[in-house]
């Protein structure tokens, strides 16, 4: 399993900005799910759009890492990109594709039906990357 989340909080203090560079340096030269020696998807769950993530890693919460990070668009992201451009809906939204378990104090969406999550998260990173859809 490829898990970003600790990378997601280092500081500056803590070398954080050479950290940061180098796992996203790893990540792009898997081009965000794919397998750097075959080109083939690693986990066809990277593919699947969850919210809350939890620990578990999806190339939009990869996207959302790049663009939080302050990192440039790289063409290596351009799979990830058109993934996340195919999964909106005819009703211009995201759905919610996966839910992982563990305890919480509601249920906040439901699998299959669009996500206000999904959506804010795609449109925060395709506006970042300056995407036009």
């Amino acid at each position: 399993m490829l898990n970003i989340s600790v990378h997601e909080n280092l500081k500056v203090s803590d070398g954080g900005v050479r950290v940061s560079a180098e796992a996203g340096e790893f990540i792009l030269l898997h081009k965000l799910f794919k397998s750097d020696k075959t080109n083939n998807i690693i986990k066809s769950q990277f593919l699947r759009l969850s919210y809350p993530s939890r620990w578990y890693y999806d190339v939009l919460r990869s996207l959302d890492y790049f663009r939080n990070s302050k990192f440039n668009y790289d063409e290596r992201m351009s799979d990830a990109v058109d993934i996340v451009l195919k999964k909106r809906g005819k009703n211009k939204r995201w759905n919610l594709q996966s839910n992982h378990k563990g305890q919480t104090h509601f249920e906040m969406e439901k699998v299959g039906a669009p996500s206000r999550w999904n959506t804010l998260r795609a449109l925060r990173v395709l506006k970042y990357f300056e995407v036009i859809f």
